[in-house]
């Protein structure tokens, strides 16, 4: 889980896929050379996500982007292989199981705890902007916060698993410190899910109390009761709220009320209701797994003051269900919670009814933590982070034995061919992946020398079916466009409209698009649309209005440039405002930011004078 790669763009979420792909491979292999035979729970419920996984699989035939939602599905493989690994080993070897898990999870929460100390005390204030710094090695606080949280169940299932007071003292003491990081890191999802953890763990141990047990109708209600309700909440109940929670700005720009819109639920909640935007253009299938950053874009980023005008891209929801809503549509995302309240109130009614002390107290920890990381993905994104997969893998595991209560299923010897073939593929997948990321790496250091030619070299080695769009899910197409435009090669225009195909939606190539077409293949219309396209995505991004207006002056209609030129907002004061906020943005390059910033309004300036010139003649 601390695998790390420095030379990626994303130094973590490649090198642990391949490194838990490889780990599998290596089991099953062993497996199928001693003849294993692998045990799964024989419960509808296993069923019903082994279900949602294929349908997330079925989706890579409709997806815009097809590397990504390989991908994307590659990753939710990992979830059911895990839990056939971590449920065989319970079944037969539990005690040396669960000890096991304890010390790993133990040392690995130990090492997170240790470069989240390191990299606090070396930040100079606790703002969010210095907090944000602060990712050990999870590449993201809020992430970093989840994982210290998930690995707790691990921790305290020591009063279950061993005698001795030392191991009990250790996950102590580990479970302090990753409360306090917790608390200092100031995430509040996670703190949420701690508290509801603890009134989950309450309640389940008030519960075990009560001598009369739960009858089978009643049961029955709760899991349909608990399925429509939460299906609601997140179809009907979330979606008004996130409606009311916009703020409507009445300027001509949000740059106005940026401190409102870029506040953290604020900003959350423009984004959930341009999720649901996705949704309701695909109800039925979704976009396809992975493809959320692709059709993002099309719901308008008019209000997101980070994405709309410092171009920072969005890649995930902030919340899971939402992620799913999207992707997979109303069907996937029903399939989905149906699988999650099912699991939760089942193991709730078993541990019920569990009469040994200790494995009542260890199911209760596991549950409530499990419940607990359910309600930090309504506000983060931690399932689109390989450990975060693994770890709720064995969670779920470890919540099937306990609805399982023996009623299990042994696979014959050939399923471990099909197992080795899963991990060998999903090795295919992460060595391209790797051999995409590490020249997107490359790329992106000539980009900032301005080293045209090997941007190019480095952009055509990265491509590959299992990746076309670099981590910030900027098509690669474009780069290679770029490059090529800049040598003054024609093939340009091919690159733009690969791009195009692959990332239909992104406002840089769309402006590029429509530039070459104009220039390189002369059709008017075209131009117009790509252009047309990039300002309705995202209305404060000033270079396609430039080059439209610009355009028209070129086809002598000086009064439709007049009209693109009248539609900018960029006067002083927004000047101002983005130079003040280019440290918080680019701040290791802020003076560069402030210098382009102002010639961009140079720029704007005398475009305006231009049009108006060429207006009144």
């Amino acid at each position: 889980m601390i695998v790390g790669l420095p030379h990626l763009y994303d130094k973590f979420l490649i090198a642990r896929f391949i490194a838990i792909a490889l780990g599998l491979a290596i089991v099953f292999l062993f497996a199928l050379c001693r003849k294993k035979r692998w045990i799964v729970p024989n419960t509808p419920v296993f069923f019903v996500y082994i279900g949602f996984v294929f349908l997330c699989g079925c989706s890579i035939f409709w997806a815009t982007n097809t590397a990504e939602a390989i991908f994307a599905f590659s990753c939710q493989l990992l979830s059911p292989l895990i839990i056939l690994l971590v449920f065989t080993c319970l079944s037969t070897h539990r005690h040396l199981t669960q000890k096991t898990l304890w010390v790993v999870a133990a040392v690995v929460l130990g090492v997170y705890l240790l470069f989240a100390i390191l990299q606090l005390s070396h930040i100079e204030s606790r703002s969010f902007e210095q907090l944000y710094r602060v990712s050990g090695i999870n590449g993201h606080k809020n992430l970093l916060a989840a994982m210290l949280f998930l690995l707790s169940a691990y921790l305290f299932t020591s009063f279950c698993s061993f005698e001795s007071k030392l191991p009990k003292v250790f996950s102590v003491v580990l479970f302090a410190m990753a409360l306090t990081v917790i608390i200092l890191l100031k995430s509040r999802a996670v703190l949420l899910s701690v508290i509801v953890a603890g009134i989950v763990f309450g309640l389940t141990c008030l519960t075990h109390r009560k001598k009369q047990g739960f009858s089978k109708r009643a049961r029955s209600i709760t899991l349909a009761t608990g399925v429509v309700l939460v299906y609601v909440c997140l179809t009907v109940g979330l979606r008004w709220f996130a409606e009311r929670s916009v703020p409507h700005s009445t300027t001509k720009s949000e740059v106005e009320t940026k401190i409102t819109s870029t506040s953290s639920l604020v900003e959350r909640c423009l984004i959930w209701d341009k999720t649901y935007r996705i949704a309701d253009k695909h109800p039925w299938t979704g976009c396809g797994v992975g493809n959320w950053q692709i059709h993002f874009p099309d719901a308008s980023l008019e209000g997101l003051y980070r994405a709309d005008i410092w171009n920072i891209n969005f890649t995930k929801p902030h919340n899971e269900y939402l992620g799913v809503l999207s992707e997979t549509g109303y069907p996937g995302l029903l399939l989905y919670l149906a699988f999650l309240v099912v699991l939760v109130t089942k193991a709730f009614f078993a541990l019920c009814e569990t009469k040994n002390r200790k494995d009542f107290l260890r199911g209760a920890i596991v549950l409530s933590i499990f419940a607990g990381c359910c309600v930090n993905a309504l506000f983060d994104f931690p399932n689109s982070r390989v450990e975060h997969i693994v770890w709720m893998g064995i969670l779920m595991a470890h919540l099937l034995l306990i609805i399982a209560k023996g009623k299990q299923k042994t696979l014959g010897k050939n399923w471990n061919i099909l197992f080795l073939l899963l991990s060998v593929a999903l090795l295919v997948v992460g060595g391209f992946r790797y051999q995409g990321e590490r020249h997107t790496f490359e790329m992106q250091k000539a980009l900032q020398a301005s080293d045209w030619k090997t941007v190019e070299q480095h952009c055509q080695q990265a491509m590959s079916v299992f990746y076309t769009v670099d981590p910030l899910g900027m098509p690669l197409h474009w780069y290679q466009g770029k490059a090529e435009k800049m040598m003054g090669n024609p093939e340009s225009l091919n690159s733009f409209r690969k791009a195009y195909h692959h990332a239909p939606y992104c406002k840089e190539n769309l402006n590029d698009l429509g530039l070459v077409e104009y220039h390189t293949a002369h059709d008017l219309e075209r131009a117009e649309f790509y252009l047309s396209e990039a300002i309705r995505i995202s209305p404060n991004y000033l270079y396609p209005y430039f080059n439209l207006a610009y355009i028209y002056l070129a086809e002598n209609e000086p009064e439709k440039a007049q009209a693109v030129t009248n539609r900018i907002y960029f006067d002083t004061h927004k000047r101002e405002v983005m130079k003040a906020d280019a440290i918080y943005f680019e701040p290791t390059n802020a003076e560069a930011v402030r210098q382009k910033i102002d010639a961009d309004y140079e720029a704007f300036m005398g475009l305006k004078k231009n049009t108006e010139e060429r207006s009144k003649k």
